[in-house]
């Protein structure tokens, strides 16, 4: 009698922990398109790879990329100083708490161009045609452009 009374409780012991073990309520994981958080108009100014200032008017303006099924934003640099009026699309991605990474084409591209995006602060790191030259010396050199949110 005692052993079929250990045997009932063992029983009912395995049947509760497979009930509990077979549970499929996880939590639905939830994706949110990072193009969709990163929207607003930014201020600052270019600088060349010595930190000297080469324009401070330069507004940054990002806005999701609309097209069906694609994470990418619009960005479009705009400055009087240096005759700039530049529009491009970049994939972007969330990259940490409030921080976001934007690219567009590989390391190894001459125009090369990419950024981060973290809180209100907006930083890119690009090539300049030679359109955009300030002296004979100035093409395809890296610039950055530092800007601080001023608008959504």
């Amino acid at each position: 009698m005692k052993l079929k009374s250990i045997l009932f409780l063992m029983l009912g012991v395995l049947f509760s922990l497979s009930f509990v073990a077979c549970d499929d309520d996880d939590d639905p994981v939830t994706h949110t398109d990072a193009s969709t958080l990163v929207n607003g108009t930014f201020n600052g100014s270019i600088y060349d790879v010595d930190g000297n200032e080469k324009a401070s008017d330069v507004v940054v303006t990002v806005s999701k990329f609309e097209a069906e099924s694609t994470q990418a934003i619009t960005v479009k640099i705009v400055s009087a100083t240096l005759k700039m009026d530049q529009e491009a699309v970049f994939n972007v991605a969330k990259a940490g708490n409030d921080r976001y990474t934007f690219s567009n084409g590989s390391a190894a591209a001459a125009r090369n161009t990419g950024g981060v995006i973290e809180g209100s602060n907006l930083t890119i790191y690009t090539t300049l045609s030679s359109k955009f030259k300030f002296n004979a010396t100035t093409s395809a050199k890296r610039y950055t452009i530092i800007c601080t949110k001023s608008a959504e």
